[in-house]
C-alpha cells in the first residue's frame, strides 16, 4: 500500500510532535527524522492531526521500546511517543488496550498476548 501522493505524505508527516524530548537520568531521548520516516507508512495512518490509528500508536510504542527499551523506564517511553502523537498517555494507554483487545478478538489468544506493551 502506497500514499496516494506525496502532499498526503507531507500531510501525515506533520502530524507528529518532532520537537517531543523526554528527560531520564540527564539525559533527553526523542525521535529522529529517520524514525519520523519509518513510522511514517500507509499502515500507520492518522484520522486527523490529533487521532493517530490504534496501528500507529502500536507502531510507535514498539518502534520506542526497540530503540529505548533498555533505557527509558516504561512510563517514560509511554510518555515520550504519546507526547510525539499529540496524545495524552491515558489516550495512548486506552489505545493500546483497545488494540490488544481487538486483536485478541480477532486472531484469538488473549489480549495479553497482542498488547504492544503490557504493564505489568
Amino acid at each position: 500500500m502506497a500514499f496516494r501522493d506525496k502532499e498526503q505524505w507531507k500531510i501525515f508527516l506533520s502530524y507528529y510532535n518532532r520537537e517531543a524530548i523526554i528527560e531520564h537520568e540527564g539525559q533527553g531521548y526523542g525521535f529522529s527524522e529517520e524514525d519520523f520516516k519509518y513510522l511514517n507508512n500507509p499502515a500507520n495512518y492518522w484520522h486527523h492531526s490529533k487521532s493517530p490509528s490504534s496501528w500507529l500508536c502500536c507502531a510507535a510504542v514498539n518502534y520506542a521500546k526497540k530503540k529505548f527499551g533498555n533505557i527509558l523506564p516504561r512510563e517514560k517511553l509511554i510518555a515520550l511517543c504519546a507526547d510525539t502523537l499529540n496524545i495524552t498517555e491515558q489516550e495512548l494507554e486506552s489505545t493500546l488496550n483497545w488494540n490488544a483487545n481487538y486483536m485478541a478478538w480477532h486472531d484469538g489468544g488473549t489480549p495479553e498476548d497482542h498488547h504492544a506493551y503490557p504493564d505489568v
